[in-house]
């Protein structure tokens, strides 16, 4: 063989390892994924940054919305449209989002306010009675509070959160625990919309990357350049598949603080055997001279 052929052979090989390395590795396992809940996961169309974060991590997570503005999980559990969905297919996790008062109506001074709430607690029960029979995960997402809410507020979503979550052994993902995080170090970052209720697109990609640590376990690496997917109606949370929009521009070091204080969360509640341990707030109130 002359130098030019063996050349040419070796150049060949180069090109053929990778594909055939590519052809022999194991396809990564699709996680199906379905979301209940309300605009505080369908705005910005978050489930389409989950599945653009696991992409760009080599993992493949489907996801189905079934989430209106205003619902609670007892409106969920009375329409029936979960439930059939659940018969659909075979998900590996149903997500599992209240409104930002636990569904409840407790204003104080003109104020909407949060206390701990019965019905809640019972349609947590219910639908993880629902999901656990069909051989499913149910994962509990822990919401942050309003914009400017009393601390109080924030604290009752905690510890309603991981209560239930404690008592049924379910899984929690600690969205809640990493806004505050970001928000204690960047406090200049927009992560809330005018009403001071819902995310920004930024918001909702903390709690995308949070969400994806969650179902891993695993980091995710830093990205950078623009998310696109279909556009989602704010208000009703219709998606239009043939009209695709901007959902976010992110830069490498946003990504990588997001993607530590997510994954640092995960990690911690593991390590607590899955949930922190929380004083009840009525307790806390009693300490306040």
């Amino acid at each position: 063989m002359n130098s030019f052929k063996k050349n040419i052979a070796i150049v060949l090989l180069a090109l053929l390892i990778p594909i055939l390395y590519a052809c022999n590795r194991p396809k990564a396992k699709t996680l199906n994924v379905l979301l209940v809940g309300n605009s505080s996961i369908y705005y910005n169309n978050m489930p389409k940054m989950l599945e653009y974060i696991a992409y760009e991590n080599g993992k493949d997570i489907r996801t189905k919305l079934i989430a209106f503005g205003g619902y609670t999980l007892q409106d969920h559990l009375i329409d029936g449209n979960v439930e059939k969905t659940l018969d659909s297919l075979d998900w590996d996790f149903v997500i599992l989002n209240e409104q930002s008062t636990l569904g409840g109506n407790y204003v104080v001074d003109g104020i909407q306010r949060v206390k701990e709430s019965e019905s809640f607690y019972e349609s947590v029960k219910k639908f993880d009675s629902m999901i656990k029979n069909r051989g499913s995960k149910t994962i509990i997402l822990s919401l942050y509070p309003r914009k400017n809410a009393p601390k109080l507020d924030g604290q009752i979503l905690d510890y309603s959160y991981m209560k239930i979550a404690k008592e049924l052994g379910i899984k929690l993902s600690p969205v809640s625990y990493t806004w505050k995080d970001i928000l204690k170090i960047r406090s200049a970052w927009q992560l809330y919309q005018e009403d001071n209720l819902h995310p920004t697109p930024l918001g909702s990609y903390i709690t995308a990357n949070t969400l994806y640590s969650t179902l891993t376990d695993n980091k995710s690496k830093s990205v950078s350049g623009e998310i696109t997917g279909p556009l989602l109606e704010d208000f009703d949370g219709i998606v239009h598949q043939d009209s695709i929009v901007s959902l976010l521009k992110i830069d490498e070091s946003k990504s990588k603080l997001i993607s530590e204080k997510a994954y640092k969360n995960v990690q911690c509640l593991n390590e607590s055997g899955g949930y922190f341990t929380l004083t009840k707030p009525s307790e806390i109130l009693l300490k306040v001279p």
